[in-house]
């Protein structure tokens, strides 16, 4: 799958079918519902550089950014590197650790650096 593929199928704009393709195995609901809106800034061959705005529905009641989302973030665009790098599979993930620095909260900016096996996720908060 070309850069460009990848791109496509995380916009916000993507139809569910670019989304989940046409053979959604193993694929749920909760895929499409994490990584849409995630906006891809570069894609190269076995990395990709990703934008995402917490928005209210990856937040707890309290405002601030569910982890799990965190991680399925990192598996899920994880996963997209492989398809960057000219793979049609990426396997499944093994292990995925994640340390918490700070909270993110609604609205705030993260950028994603992904390369292949290491994901790095950047928090800048957004004055209000």
């Amino acid at each position: 799958m070309d850069p460009e593929a990848v791109r496509r199928s995380l916009e916000p704009t993507a139809s569910a079918e670019e989304i989940m393709g046409s053979n959604p195995v193993g694929l749920s609901f909760y895929d499409p519902f994490v990584i849409s809106g995630a906006s891809i800034e570069s894609a190269e061959h076995g990395r990709l550089l990703c934008s995402f705005v917490v928005a209210p529905r990856h937040a707890s009641p309290a405002g601030y950014l569910r982890s799990g989302v965190t991680a399925s973030l990192a598996d899920q665009l994880g996963s997209a590197v492989f398809f960057c790098s000219g793979l049609h599979s990426s396997g499944v993930s093994l292990e995925i650790s994640v340390s918490f620095v700070d909270v993110a909260t609604v609205g705030d900016w993260m950028t994603l650096y992904l390369e292949k096996c290491l994901v790095i996720i950047f928090l800048k908060h957004l004055s209000n």
